[in-house]
């Protein structure tokens, strides 16, 4: 086992004090020199161990000082060493909702009148529906100037018919109550795409096709 320096700094310079003590007698003069040259020569070798150990504590201060945990990124971090503990990345989701347009809202309609429609504020989901009513259903009334009306003819898959309001109406009330429409319309949730006047009123009312 090695010695560490500094007890065998302090043995040396024990055993030079020791031998110091030894030689000196006033009927000796020559041990006493003797003695005191070997005490001179353990200090000074004490001494050069002392200064190698502190020159050796300040390196290793001067390394741990310049490491920074800014060198290492991964350090703390114990995904880097085990990819699997890494968060997980969200996926995007299957039925994105469609980029909303100025003006245009999406509404489930509730009841329909010849004169009114009352309908919920709509969310975006991914059930066959794609869309689910939330909040208070609000009373709707028709703009004087008329209204611009359409139904999805998703048997056949044609674009979007325009057609008078009591057909769509009379749509509604099928719809609502769980029976087949006329042909060749059929029922997609009573979801609405409505643009309403400065008064509050609907202008344009457009059933919104299924997906």
């Amino acid at each position: 086992m090695a010695v560490p320096r500094n007890l065998l700094a302090a043995a040396l310079l024990a055993c030079g004090t020791a031998a110091a003590l030894t030689g000196c007698t006033p009927a000796d003069s020559g041990p006493t020199v003797a003695a005191a040259s070997a005490a001179a020569v353990a200090d000074e070798a004490a001494d050069d161990l002392l200064d190698e150990d502190d020159e050796l504590l300040g390196e290793e201060e001067e390394a741990e000082e310049a490491y920074s945990p800014a060198d290492n990124p991964s350090a703390g971090d114990p995904s880097a060493a085990d990819p699997s503990l890494a968060a997980p990345s969200v996926p995007a989701p299957e039925c994105p909702a469609p980029a909303e347009r100025p003006g245009h809202e999406v509404l489930v309609v509730v009841a329909a009148g010849p004169a009114t429609v009352t309908a919920q504020p709509a969310r975006h989901t991914c059930d066959p529906a794609r869309y689910t009513p939330t909040g208070t259903p609000v009373h709707y009334g028709f703009a004087a100037a008329g209204v611009t009306a359409t139904l999805v003819d998703r048997p056949h898959g044609d674009p979007a018919r325009a057609v008078p309001l009591a057909e769509l109406i009379a749509h509604l009330d099928d719809c609502l109550a769980e029976r087949d429409p006329a042909a060749p319309y059929g029922c997609h949730g009573n979801a609405y795409d409505v643009v309403l006047d400065s008064h509050g009123r609907i202008m344009r009312i457009g059933e919104v096709e299924g997906p």
